[in-house]
């Protein structure tokens, strides 16, 4: 083989080693979703419309920027990640917080239509209305037992200013996760979350414990949260269970219960659903959720109804 053409394959060889797999990919989805339930502006929406850009532009440093064109804020994450060993990860700019297991799945993979209200009104980041996000600096990773994970940890440090619709009180705050796998399938932990600076009276802070089993066709997740900002102390968690008839349908029941202010009587509320999803490869998910509301106060029942269709590319 002359040398030059040798030099050339060796050079390509070298090149590949630095590039990633894929410098750049670019994917989104859009969901329409109707919704009757109580309090309820709008009943018909464009829930989402998410466009998602990332990749690997050199070996262990990958970038991701995402935008959502139906809600505030429409920049969610705008980061980089450096990742200084297999199990080590490093990353800043403006992306979820971690806490709540809930709150970190993607809106593109979540089972039930709608997050339980428990996360979205008390997990940092949703209770201010950013959808869980913000700008700061994390550094996560994991212990692994053989092939599997044995601990997985994330710490981070938060500004409490997203980089535009940043909410009015802003919560400079650390927070701390951790999750153990006891078991294959087996999942349990918990998440801490407290302001160093805050407006006057309104310390911001966050516990959450959750544990979880996914294997095979079965899914069970469940979690609780405390919230105490200044005197206020609320609580609320959600338990789900979801099984999969192969690659089309699960079903799923879900129960989420919300306390909104803990030192009050008649301040808990409960909603039961049950709900069935349709999926078409990956293009396309149909979901339909029903069920009812049960509040302490003079409310009592009333229903609960969510469809969505979600179209993914």
């Amino acid at each position: 083989m002359p040398l030059s053409i040798r030099g050339l394959i060796l050079a390509c060889l070298s090149a590949a080693s630095v590039w990633a797999q894929s410098p750049f990919q670019v994917h989104g989805y859009v969901q329409g979703r109707f919704t009757n339930q109580e309090g309820t502006p709008d009943r018909l929406e464009i829930r989402r419309a998410r466009l998602i850009f990332s990749g690997e532009p050199v070996s262990d440093l990958s970038y991701t920027f995402q935008v959502d064109a139906a809600k505030t804020p429409y920049i969610l994450d705008a980061a980089l990640a450096w990742k200084p060993a297999t199990d080590l990860k490093i990353a800043a700019g403006q992306f979820k917080i971690p806490f709540s297991t809930e709150s970190l799945i993607a809106d593109s993979l979540n089972i039930p239509i709608a997050r339980s209200r428990a996360v979205n009104s008390l997990a940092p980041g949703r209770d201010t209305g950013v959808q869980g996000r913000d700008l700061g600096f994390q550094i996560s990773g994991a212990l692994h037992r053989a092939k599997e994970p044995l601990l997985e940890f994330a710490v981070g440090v938060f500004r409490g200013q997203p980089l535009i619709e940043a909410p009015t009180a802003h919560y400079p705050a650390t927070v701390g996760r951790l999750m153990l796998h006891a078991i294959h399938g087996l999942t349990f932990g918990a998440d801490g979350y407290g302001s160093f600076q805050a407006p006057a009276g309104k310390t911001k802070r966050r516990w959450d414990a959750e544990g979880g089993y996914d294997r095979g066709p079965l899914k069970l997740q469940a979690e609780e949260i405390w919230a105490r900002d200044g005197t206020l102390e609320r609580r609320g968690g959600y338990a789900l269970g979801a099984w999969k008839f192969g690659k089309s349908w699960d079903v799923l029941a879900r129960s989420d219960w919300l306390t909104t202010n803990t030192a009050r009587a008649n301040a808990t509320s409960v909603i039961y659903i049950a709900g069935v999803n349709w999926y078409w490869r990956k293009y396309v998910k149909a979901g339909f959720d029903s069920g009812a509301q049960h509040d302490q106060g003079r409310s009592g029942m009333s229903s609960v109804v969510l469809a969505q269709v979600m179209l993914s590319f």
